[in-house]
């Protein structure tokens, strides 16, 4: 296991540092990578709990981690744990769980940071303005009274925003849509006739 770990550590550690200090540059990378591991495992367990989402939708969800910067980050974070644990010769099922259990903190944590700090204001160059009267995609599929996400492309740049609609239709993944009024950093939308 310790060459998963360290093997994460690199790949993850690299397309992150990519992602953070990368720019607005495009890049083609092709990765090949060959890794036979061959694990039994038997687990048995019961559990019961009962959830319920929060209202707005707060807070990192289950889908956060399903996102490409959650994946680099959960492999790295991943990858840094366990080859850590593994130079302190911790034992291998223990260094796996805690390696797992910071991949995903490391996950959901970066995405709510992000989400939180970056994505809550739009650029000072543009404005809501800017936005009402585009054209943009839905990305994230939502009905009437709840929230989505969409794309619009605004000066050059591709922005990504929550999205909501009063009209009575769904709005399904590619759907065109028309920005008619920005609500802080919420895009209020309907479907062109």
């Amino acid at each position: 296991m310790d060459t998963v770990y360290l093997i994460c550590l690199i790949v993850g550690g690299f397309f992150t540092l990519l992602s953070i200090f990368g720019g607005d540059a495009d890049a083609d990378v092709d990765v090949d990578v060959d890794l036979d591991v061959d694990v039994d495992l038997d687990v048995d367990a019961d559990a019961a709990f009962d959830a319920e989402a929060p209202a707005g939708g707060a807070g990192p969800g289950f889908l956060d981690l399903l996102s490409f910067r959650a994946l680099l980050l959960f492999v790295t974070f991943f990858g840094l744990t366990g080859t850590l644990f593994s130079l302190t010769d911790t034992g291998e099922p223990r260094t796996a769980l805690y390696a797992t259990l910071m991949g995903v903190i490391a996950a959901l944590g970066g995405n709510y940071v992000l989400k939180r700090f970056a994505y809550e204001h739009v650029s000072s160059t543009i404005g809501p303005d800017d936005v009402c009267g585009r054209t943009a995609r839905v990305l994230l599929p939502f009905d009437a009274g709840e929230k989505g996400k969409i794309e619009v492309d605004v000066k050059g740049k591709r922005l990504h925003l929550i999205a909501r609609s009063d009209e009575n239709r769904p709005f399904r993944r590619n759907d065109e849509v028309v920005v008619v009024r920005m609500d802080g950093t919420v895009a209020d939308v309907v479907k062109p006739d």
